[in-house]
């Protein structure tokens, strides 16, 4: 085999089994948190998100690039109660309509208004309808949003232990052995470059 396929058939072992151990470590995690809190176990888009992408060579250089959604870094470190833009508050509100949280507020909403309609003692009173899945999906952000900035998020490091038990040494020792000669591996997240 030419050298290039060996390192390609290493690294894309390495991006294989980085894939499978940070989906199965997020799942744990985020279970874990879930029964904590009471809350329902689910699937993540995080997770879902989690791939090792092709081996990549150009002009002598061998990448193996690891993507996952852009607020990776979030649930992994967690967030200390602060105040939240408005392009994270959008960002909410569009998770919100994916994950069915604004239309559990168009729902409640209405049977508020319906029950205090009940209560009145007016006459001739109108037929009430749900409020505009838009203004749901913003009132969500704005929920969610105002409890981040009373509440932090705590960390799950459910990458960090991954990436961290060993793996980058056992990557380095294999290339090494393919190659013949002392390597570097820089990891960067995307965000500092």
């Amino acid at each position: 085999m030419a050298l290039n396929d060996d390192i390609s058939e290493v690294l894309s072992e390495f991006g294989f089994t980085l894939t499978v151990d940070t989906k199965k470590s997020l799942k744990s995690k985020l279970d874990e948190r879930a029964s904590k809190y009471g809350g329902r176990k689910r699937t993540s888009r995080l997770e879902a998100s989690a791939e090792a992408k092709p081996i990549e060579f150009s002009n002598g250089v061998i990448t193996l690039k690891f993507s996952m959604n852009d607020y990776w870094d979030i649930v992994n470190g967690g967030r200390k109660a602060s105040n939240v833009s408005e392009d994270g508050q959008s960002k909410i509100a569009d998770w919100s309509a994916l994950s069915g949280l604004a239309e559990k507020i168009r729902i409640s909403d209405l049977a508020n208004r319906k029950q205090k309609q009940s209560l009145s003692k007016r006459k001739g009173l109108k037929t009430l309808k749900k409020m505009p899945f838009d203004r749901a999906k913003k009132a969500a952000g704005y929920l969610v949003a105002r409890s981040l900035k009373k509440k932090s998020l705590d960390p799950t490091h459910f990458f960090d232990e991954v990436i961290n038990d060993g793996r980058i040494e056992e990557l380095k020792q294999r290339l090494t052995e393919v190659i013949k000669k002392d390597i570097q591996i820089q990891i960067s997240n995307g965000i500092n470059g």
